[in-house]
C-alpha cells in the first residue's frame, strides 16, 4: 500500500483533498441548499428526542418514587385489588421466609388537605431496613408511639409545619415535623406525608374491625446478603397462594409506559414519516447536486479518480451531514421534551400523585443521532448512482444540463417494484402484527409511496408539463424549462405531496380516533349525572362511596332512579387490568356492546366481558375459563364476549358488582348514575347532590363529585385531543420544514438559470413575462402535487386508522374530512407565495451579470 504523509495512507488523503475541493466547495456555494436539508434533519431528530424524552419521563418518574420507597426491597408482594392485602400476611412471612432479611408493610394512598392532594405513605419500624428515602425520612424520628398514632411527617413541598392540626376525612392528625436535609426533597420533590401504619389504615380506609391487622397496599421483601432471590420469590409465591401478587418491585413503572403507549406510539409514528421526508428531501438535495457537479465531477473523473470514489465522498458528506444535524436536534429535542412535561403537574399511580420530572433516556440521543446518519446515507446511496453515470467527456459541457438526463431503467423498475413490496408489506404488517410494532407499517408506506412516485417520474413531470401548458405563453415556456429539468420539477411536486399527505394522514386519524371513542364509549353520556369518587376526567377507582349516599341521593326532589357500580385496579401478574362491576339497569358501555345473552350471564354472576386489548393480553377468546387471583384465592369465570374499549392500561373488564365485591372484598360503589325525571329541574337537583357529597366525605379526606353524563364523555373526548394535539404539532413541523424545502428549490430553480433567464430578457422578454413564467411553474408544480397528496394522504388516512385500530383494540372508521380542502388550498397558496421572491429575482436579474455569470 502506497503511503503519504508520516505513514498516513495516500488513498485517504485523496479522499480528504477531493472531499475538499469539490465536496465542502459545494457546500459553501450552495448553503441555502444544504440548510433546507440540514434543517428537516435537524427537526426529524428533535422529534424522536422529543418523543423519547416526554414518554420516557413518566416511567422514569414513577420508577424513581418507587424505588425512592422499595430502596434496598428484592421482591414485592402486591395486592391484587385496591382493597389491598391482609397485613396479617407480613407476619406469616417473616415467619416462614428465613432468606429474607426485612418484611415490610406499606401502604401508598392519598389524603385531601384543603384543596390539595398529598401522597400518604404508611409502614412500621420496619422500614429502616429498605435503605431508601423512605427509611430516611421515617429514620430521623424522635417521637413516641402515642404521638405516631395520631401524627405525621410532612415533606417540605407539602406546604405544611410543625405543630398543624389537620382534619382528614373523620380523622383528627398533628404535623409532627416537616423532613429537612439534604434528601428531603428527593422523594416525589418534598411532596408527600408518612404516617405509623395504624393511622396510615385509618386515613385510606384499609383498617380492619377491632382485633385483626387490617390491610396494606403490598409487602416489600429484602433478601439476606447472599441469599437467592429468585428461591426467596418462589417460597413467597408459595406462601401467599394467590392472595396476592409477588412481582419486582418496579412493576408499576412498566404499567405506567404501558398506560402512556397509545399517545406516544401515535406521536412516534409522526416521528418515523417525518423521518423517511428527511431521507426523501436529503435525496432531493444530494440529487440536485450531482446534477449540479458532474462537471466537477467529470473533471476530477478525468484526472484520474473511480466512479466509487466519489460514491464513497458523498456518501460521507451524506453521514456528515446526518452526524451535524442529529445533534443539532437533540437540544434542540430536550427544550421540546422538558417544556412537554412541564404542563403535565403530576401522574396518579394507585391513587398516589407523581410528580413528573424530565428524564431523558440515555438511548434517546443515540438512537436519534444513528437513525438520521443512516436515513441520510442510505437516501444519498440512491441519488449517488447518478454518478456512475458521469464520464469524463462532461467536464467540457455545461452542468445544468446534466438535469435533463432520464434516469435508468434499472433503478426505476428497481424502485417501482421495492416500493410496491413496501406499499403491500404496510398492510401486512398492520394486518398481522398486533399492539405497538404495528405503527412501523406507517415508516414503510411513507418509503413505498415515495419509491414508487421515483419510479413514476417522467409520468409526474409530463403532467406537470401539461398543466404549465395551461397558463398561456409564460406556461409554455414554463412547461420547456420542467421538460429540461425533470429532476428539479420532481423533487418540488413531492415536496408538496409530501406536505399534504402528512395533514391528511395524521389529522384525519386522530379525528376518527376521537370519533371512535365516543363510539366505544356508547350509554357512558346518558345519566343526567354521577356522583363519583373521582372527576370527569378520571376513571372512579375509589375510594367507596358511604352507603348511606345512595339513599339520600334517591331521596332528591326530582330523581327517578340511582344505580351504583364500581370500578376497580386488578393487578393481573405485572399487568394493570381495571375492572367494573355492573349492575341490572346500569348505563354502561359494556351492557351497550356486549351481546344480550352474555350481558344477562354476567349480570346474573356467572362470566366476565373483556375488552379486545385485555382479550388480546390475556390470551382468550369468548368461551375460554379464565382462571385469576383474588384476595379470596384462585376463582375461575367464563369469558362471555369481547367488546370493543378504550386501551387503558392493559385493558377492562366487567363482571356484576356483587361479584367484584366479593371477590376482591370490596363491597360497595365508586360512583352513582342518577338518572331524573322529564320534569325535574336539573339546577336544583345537581345543587342537592353537591350538598349531600359535600356532607359525607369519602376516606383520605376526599369529596365526591358531581358532573353531567355529557361532561364525562366530553372529558374522554378531550383526553384523546390533548393527546393527539402533540402529534398535530409534529404534523405542522413538519409541513413547515417542506415549506422551507419547497421555498429553497424554487430560488434555486432560478437561480441555476439565471444565465438562461438572461438571455430570454436580452431577447426582449419583460420583466413581468420572466415573474409569469416563474409564477406559470409554481403553480403547475402545486396543482400536480395538491392532487398526488391528496392520493397518497388518502391512503396513509386509511392506513393510519388501521394502525390506531391495532394500537387501541378500537374498531376506528374511516370517516373523509371536509378540511382535507383547506390543505390542498394551503398548500397550493403556499407554493405560489414561495414562488415570489423567486419571480421577483428572476424579473431583477441584470442582464449583462446574468449572461457573464456561470
Amino acid at each position: 500500500m502506497s503511503r503519504g504523509i508520516r505513514g498516513v495512507p495516500a488513498g485517504f488523503l485523496a479522499g480528504l483533498t477531493r472531499i475538499r475541493v469539490l465536496n465542502l466547495r459545494e457546500i459553501r456555494t450552495h448553503r441555502m441548499r444544504v440548510f433546507t436539508s440540514l434543517i428537516v434533519v435537524v427537526v426529524s431528530s428533535a422529534l424522536l428526542v422529543a418523543v423519547l424524552g416526554t414518554f420516557g419521563s413518566f416511567t422514569a418518574s414513577v420508577r424513581e418514587f418507587n424505588s425512592a420507597i422499595s430502596g434496598a426491597a428484592d421482591v414485592e408482594v402486591a395486592a391484587i385489588a385496591d382493597s389491598g392485602v391482609d397485613a396479617a400476611l407480613a407476619t406469616e412471612l417473616r415467619r416462614e421466609l428465613p432468606d429474607a432479611k426485612a418484611v415490610v408493610p406499606l401502604i401508598r394512598g392519598s389524603i385531601t388537605v384543603g384543596d390539595k392532594q398529598i401522597p400518604l405513605l404508611g409502614s412500621d419500624l420496619h422500614a429502616t431496613a429498605l435503605s431508601g428515602d423512605l427509611s430516611a425520612v421515617q429514620g430521623g424520628m424522635s417521637v413516641s408511639l402515642a404521638d405516631l398514632d395520631t401524627g405525621v411527617i410532612a415533606g417540605p413541598s407539602t406546604g405544611l409545619h410543625a405543630g398543624q392540626q389537620l382534619t382528614v376525612g373523620d380523622q383528627q392528625v398533628r404535623v409532627l415535623r416537616v423532613v429537612t436535609g439534604a434528601q428531603a426533597g428527593d422523594l416525589n420533590g418534598g411532596s408527600y406525608v408518612f404516617a405509623y401504619l395504624p393511622l396510615a389504615q385509618r386515613l385510606t380506609g384499609l383498617s380492619g374491625s377491632e382485633g385483626t391487622a387490617g390491610r396494606v397496599t403490598s409487602i416489600l421483601l429484602v433478601a439476606k446478603p447472599g441469599a437467592d432471590v429468585g428461591h426467596l420469590r418462589a417460597e413467597a409465591t408459595r406462601i401467599v397462594g394467590g392472595r396476592a401478587v409477588v412481582v419486582n418491585p418496579d412493576f408499576r413503572a412498566k404499567q405506567a409506559e404501558l398506560a402512556s403507549s397509545v399517545t406516544r406510539d401515535s406521536t412516534l409514528l409522526v416521528a418515523l414519516v417525518s423521518l423517511v421526508i428527511a431521507a426523501f428531501l436529503v435525496f432531493n438535495t444530494m440529487n440536485m447536486a450531482v446534477a449540479s457537479r458532474r462537471q466537477s465531477l467529470a473533471m476530477v473523473r478525468a484526472l484520474g479518480a473511480r466512479r466509487s470514489h466519489l460514491v464513497g465522498d458523498m456518501l460521507g458528506e451524506a453521514a456528515l451531514s446526518g452526524l451535524v444535524g442529529g445533534a443539532i436536534g437533540v437540544p434542540i429535542g430536550v427544550l421540546a421534551g422538558q417544556w412537554a412535561v412541564s404542563r403535565v403537574p403530576s401522574v396518579t399511580r394507585d391513587g398516589v400523585n407523581i410528580a413528573v420530572g424530565y428524564h431523558l433516556p440515555a438511548y434517546a440521543p443515540v438512537i436519534a443521532v444513528v437513525a438520521c446518519i443512516i436515513s441520510c446515507v442510505g437516501a444519498t446511496s440512491l441519488a449517488a448512482r447518478s454518478v456512475f453515470s458521469v464520464s469524463p467527456v462532461e467536464a467540457m459541457s455545461p452542468g445544468e444540463v446534466a438535469d435533463s438526463v432520464p434516469r435508468r431503467g434499472v433503478s426505476v423498475w428497481v424502485a417501482a417494484i421495492a416500493g410496491i413490496a413496501a406499499v403491500i408489506g404496510a398492510w401486512i404488517i398492520v394486518a398481522t402484527v398486533p399492539d405497538r410494532p404495528a405503527i412501523a407499517a406507517g415508516a414503510v408506506y411513507a418509503l413505498g409511496a415515495l419509491l414508487i412516485c421515483y419510479a413514476c417520474t417522467r409520468p409526474l413531470v409530463a403532467a406537470v408539463v401539461w398543466v404549465a401548458r395551461a397558463f398561456g405563453g409564460p406556461g409554455r415556456l414554463a412547461s420547456v424549462n420542467t421538460q429540461r429539468a425533470p429532476r428539479r420539477a420532481w423533487a418540488t411536486l413531492m415536496t408538496v405531496a409530501v406536505a399534504i399527505a402528512v395533514g391528511m394522514g395524521t389529522s384525519g386519524a386522530l379525528d376518527n380516533l376521537v370519533a371512535s371513542i365516543s363510539t366505544s364509549l356508547e350509554g357512558l353520556g346518558d345519566p343526567d349525572f354521577y356522583v363519583s369518587s373521582s372527576t370527569e376526567d378520571e376513571v372512579p377507582l375509589g375510594p367507596i362511596l358511604p352507603p348511606q349516599i345512595a339513599g339520600e341521593v334517591a331521596a332528591v326532589p326530582g330523581v327517578s332512579q340511582v344505580l351504583g357500580g364500581q370500578w376497580a385496579n386488578v393487578n393481573v401478574g405485572e399487568d394493570r387490568v381495571l375492572m367494573q362491576g355492573l349492575v341490572p339497569g346500569s348505563h354502561a358501555p359494556f351492557i351497550r356492546k356486549a351481546t344480550p345473552a352474555a350481558v344477562r350471564q354476567v349480570l346474573a354472576g356467572d362470566g366476565v366481558i373483556l375488552s379486545n386489548v385485555l382479550a388480546r393480553t390475556l390470551g382468550v377468546h369468548t368461551g375460554d375459563v379464565l382462571r385469576i387471583a383474588t384476595p379470596t384465592g384462585y376463582r375461575e369465570t367464563t369469558v362471555r364476549d369481547t367488546v370493543d374499549y378504550v386501551a387503558i392500561d392493559s385493558g377492562t373488564a366487567a363482571m356484576s358488582a356483587a361479584q367484584l365485591g366479593s371477590w376482591f372484598d370490596r363491597p360497595g360503589d365508586t360512583y352513582l348514575q342518577v338518572m331524573t325525571a322529564p320534569d325535574a329541574d336539573k339546577a336544583q337537583v345537581r345543587a342537592a347532590l353537591e350538598r349531600i357529597a359535600a356532607d359525607n366525605p369519602l376516606d383520605g379526606g376526599l369529596v365526591a363529585q358531581v358532573y353531567t353524563g355529557a361532561a364525562a364523555v366530553a372529558a374522554t373526548q378531550r383526553q384523546a385531543q390533548q393527546s393527539g394535539a402533540f402529534t398535530v404539532a409534529i404534523q405542522w413541523i413538519v409541513s413547515a420544514a417542506a415549506a422551507i424545502a419547497l421555498l429553497n428549490t424554487l430560488l434555486l430553480s432560478v437561480i441555476e438559470r439565471r444565465r438562461e433567464l438572461g438571455v430570454l430578457r436580452a431577447m426582449g422578454a419583460s420583466r413581468r413575462f420572466l415573474s409569469r413564467m416563474v409564477l406559470a411553474e409554481a403553480g403547475a408544480v402545486a396543482l400536480v402535487g395538491a392532487l398526488l397528496g391528496l392520493v397518497i394522504g388518502a391512503v396513509l388516512h386509511l392506513l393510519a386508522d388501521e394502525i390506531l385500530s391495532a394500537t387501541t383494540s378500537l374498531d376506528i372508521a374511516y370517516a373523509p374530512r371536509p378540511i382535507t380542502a383547506v390543505f390542498v388550498g394551503v398548500s397550493v397558496v403556499l407554493c405560489l407565495v414561495g414562488a415570489l421572491v423567486p419571480a421577483r429575482r428572476a424579473a431583477r436579474m441584470n442582464i449583462t451579470e446574468s449572461i457573464a455569470n456561470e
